[in-house]
């Protein structure tokens, strides 16, 4: 029998906002482009890290099999869930190998469940040395 795919792994856990951005994750670092569209709404748009507007489309596309590459763990702390109805934000530090970011998701419950309808991810600044 053949494992699940950490990603995929993931997904089938997602009941709850929290579950669909560590599913989202997992689907990143495995670069699983199908598992991506399934997270994320019709709708999601995404600021990147460097400030630009990725839609859908683009984001999918930054995960494409030919273009994948090694990525480093990540690790998720400082997790903040806001409910609002069928809408959450999800906030949380996300530590990439020795970078991190401010990562601060929206997703919505429909009739297909969680997604994610957008992301914004801001780079958490290196104190400078003393």
């Amino acid at each position: 029998m053949l494992a699940a795919s950490p990603a995929v792994a993931a997904e089938a856990k997602a009941s709850d906002p929290a579950q669909l951005v560590d599913a989202f994750i997992a689907a990143q670092r495995s670069f699983d482009q199908a598992a991506l569209a399934r997270l994320t709404a019709p709708e999601y748009v995404e600021i990147s890290p460097l400030g630009d507007f990725d839609p859908r489309e683009k984001m999918l596309g930054f995960y494409a099999a030919d273009k994948k590459q090694p990525v480093p763990e990540i690790t998720v702390s400082e997790r903040e869930v806001v409910m609002l109805g069928d809408t959450a934000i999800v906030t949380a530090r996300l530590a990439i190998g020795p970078r991190a970011v401010r990562a601060g998701y929206v997703a919505h419950k429909d009739k297909a469940g969680w997604r994610l309808v957008s992301a914004q991810f801001t780079p958490v600044r290196t104190p400078p040395a003393q």
